[in-house]
């Protein structure tokens, strides 16, 4: 049987410190996490190589490269690939994200910051995140712009489902949370109500503000059902039903 030739790189086990190049696509370098691997290359030296591009950016093992600076050394030990062209940003995310051991080190923040250096959708969701991001979680910006299941989110793949619903949507969350705090409305009821607006209201602002009256007077008495993963989503539904009863009686007296 046959077998498929498959791309191979070139190890150099003393690549010059001095020659590489940090990816300016790739998500934020923690100190303290190359801190962490300082102290693992101390006690068991390099087991694995970074790995970089023919012209010394770095694809992946950003962290460990900030370690080897810490431990003031000039070398590291480097995989070198020529078949990822670096100069396009999305090629080099690409790359870096599928190397990343299954991306279990990346955040969602991570994904949203990265691949908004070059889509616009992404771009925006982020910017928004990041002016109100005391009163939303990065998973919830990313449901309220992309769906309740966005598929294709950690490819840089989603498009904004409606900016106007969205943006209006966050305006609600921003101000229920700024008022009676996270204590009281809480991620999974956020998560609940964008879910509620983009499936069972279908984007329909009078009952979502209706909605959003009720969800703020249970916040205003400390209602357990506020906080309750069990009582919260039954009881905006049943309030949703209610609110649309209620305005087609209102409209067929009319």
């Amino acid at each position: 049987m046959k077998t498929t030739e498959i791309k191979r790189g070139e190890f150099q086990p003393y690549y010059n410190i001095k020659n590489l190049k940090m990816a300016q696509v790739n998500r934020d370098v923690f100190l303290k996490h190359s801190e962490n691997f300082k102290d693992k290359l101390n006690e068991f030296g390099w087991m694995m190589p970074i790995v970089v591009s023919k012209d010394g950016d770095i694809i992946e093992g950003h962290h460990r490269v900030v370690s080897a600076k810490l431990l003031k050394q000039r070398t590291v030990p480097a995989y070198i690939v020529d078949w990822v062209d670096t100069q396009d940003q999305k090629e080099h995310l690409n790359a870096i994200i599928n190397l990343n051991n299954g991306n279990k080190a990346w955040t969602t923040l991570d994904y949203l910051k990265a691949f908004a250096k070059e889509n616009k959708d992404y771009k925006t969701a982020y910017t928004n995140y990041i002016k109100n991001s005391n009163n939303i979680s990065a998973g919830n910006i990313v449901h309220l712009f992309f769906g309740s299941n966005p598929g294709g989110f950690k490819k840089g793949e989603c498009k904004i489902k409606d900016l106007k619903f969205s943006l209006y949507l966050l305006r609600k969350i921003s101000n229920l949370v700024s008022k009676y705090g996270k204590r009281n409305i809480q991620a999974y009821g956020v998560r609940e109500m964008i879910k509620i607006g983009y499936i069972s209201a279908f984007n329909d602002y009078e009952a979502m503000d209706f909605l959003f009256k009720e969800y703020g007077k249970l916040a205003k008495i400390e209602h357990p059902a506020a906080t309750s993963i069990l009582r919260f989503k039954p009881l905006m539904e049943a309030t949703l039903l209610e609110f649309n009863k209620l305005r087609k009686t209102v409209k067929n007296e009319i």
